[in-house]
C-alpha cells in the first residue's frame, strides 16, 4: 500500500530546519519528504525533495486580493501563515496527490506517521486542538473547502461572520479588537463541517500530538514548558489528573520553545554533524 507524503513549507533558512528534516529522515525513513521552499533552503535537496515556493504564487491571488489584516502579528507573516494552504492545495493538484502529511517545520517527530495514522479513526483532516500544525490530510476535497471557506469569510461579511462563530478573539494589549490568523479559519471549518476535524492532540495511549510544548495545562509542566520523560529515543509526558505517562509522536516548539529544540533532538551522528555544517556554511555564505 503507498505510503503517504510528508510536506513542509517555509522560507528562509531557519537554524532548526536541519534539525527537524534530519529527525524526520531518521523516524520516516520510507516515506516522501518535500520541503516547499526559497533559495535559500535549496540545499536541502541532497536529502529531500524540494520545491521551488515561486512557481506557487498564481494560486494565492484571490486571497490576496480579499485578505485583511487583523493581527497583532505583521500583515506579511499572517499572510503567509494563511497562503501556506492554497500552496499545499495546489501542489497537491500538481503532482496528482489525493493526501499528504502536513507538518509545521518546528516539529520533531518522534515515530513513523504512517504506521501511526492506521490507528485514527474515521476524519477528512486533522488538527492539533487549536491550529493544524501537524495535519493528515485523508481528504483533498477538505482541503479545497478550507481554502474556499477562507475567502469566503473575507468576502461573505468579515468579520462578523467569524465573530458569530465565536472565534472574535481579543487582544487586550493591542488596540486591535481581534486577532485573526489562518488558527481562526480553522475553527470556524470545525463549526461549519462539524466531525471533519480529527483532534489529534487529545491525550492517547496510541500516542499523542503535541499542541505546544508552552501548553502545560493537562500535563505535567518543568518551568515554562512541558516535562518530557524518555524511554530510549520516545518522549513521554504525565497528564496531571490520572499520572497516566502518554507517549508523543511529535513535539512542536512553537514561539519561544524553539529556543530548546536542540535539546530534543535525538538522531546525533557524524552525518547529522556533516548536514548542521553544510547547512551552517550556506546561511554565512547568504549573508553576503
Amino acid at each position: 500500500m503507498p505510503v503517504t507524503p510528508i510536506v513542509l513549507i517555509h522560507k528562509g533558512n531557519s537554524w532548526y530546519l536541519p534539525y527537524t528534516i534530519w529527525q524526520l529522515l531518521k523516524t520516516n525513513p520510507d516515506t516522501p519528504i518535500y520541503l516547499i521552499g526559497d533559495k535559500q533552503t535549496h540545499h536541502f535537496k541532497r536529502w529531500i525533495n524540494h520545491i521551488d515556493l515561486n512557481q506557487f504564487k498564481g494560486c494565492t491571488l484571490a486571497l490576496e486580493k480579499v485578505y485583511q489584516h487583523h493581527s497583532t502579528l505583521g500583515a506579511e507573516f499572517e499572510l503567509t501563515c494563511i497562503e501556506r494552504w492554497f500552496i499545499l492545495l495546489e501542489f497537491l493538484k500538481q503532482n496528482n496527490l489525493k493526501k499528504c502529511i502536513y507538518l509545521d517545520s518546528d516539529i520533531l517527530v518522534y515515530k513513523d506517521l504512517n504506521k501511526v495514522e492506521k490507528n485514527f479513526p474515521t476524519y477528512d483532516m486533522t488538527w492539533c486542538g487549536f491550529s493544524a500544525h501537524s495535519n493528515f490530510i485523508k481528504n483533498i476535497a477538505a482541503l479545497e473547502n478550507y481554502c474556499n471557506n477562507v475567502i469566503d469569510c473575507y468576502t461573505n461579511n468579515f468579520p462578523s461572520l467569524l465573530k458569530e462563530k465565536s472565534h472574535f478573539y481579543q487582544v487586550k494589549s493591542s488596540k486591535l479588537k481581534m486577532n485573526i490568523s489562518d488558527m481562526s479559519f480553522f475553527h470556524d471549518y470545525n463549526l461549519r463541517y462539524p466531525g471533519s476535524l480529527l483532534d489529534i492532540s487529545l491525550p492517547n495511549l496510541e500516542g499523542t500530538f503535541d499542541r505546544s510544548m508552552e501548553d502545560t495545562r493537562v500535563f505535567e509542566a518543568e518551568g515554562e514548558f512541558k516535562k518530557v520523560y524518555w524511554v530510549n529515543i520516545e518522549p513521554f509526558c504525565l497528564e496531571s489528573k490520572s499520572g497516566i505517562k502518554i507517549p508523543f509522536v511529535t513535539l512542536h516548539f512553537q514561539g519561544k520553545g524553539k529556543n530548546i529544540l536542540k535539546e530534543y533532538f535525538k538522531y546525533n551522528s557524524l552525518q547529522t554533524l556533516i548536514m548542521l555544517l553544510k547547512n551552517y556554511l550556506i546561511q554565512i555564505i547568504n549573508k553576503f
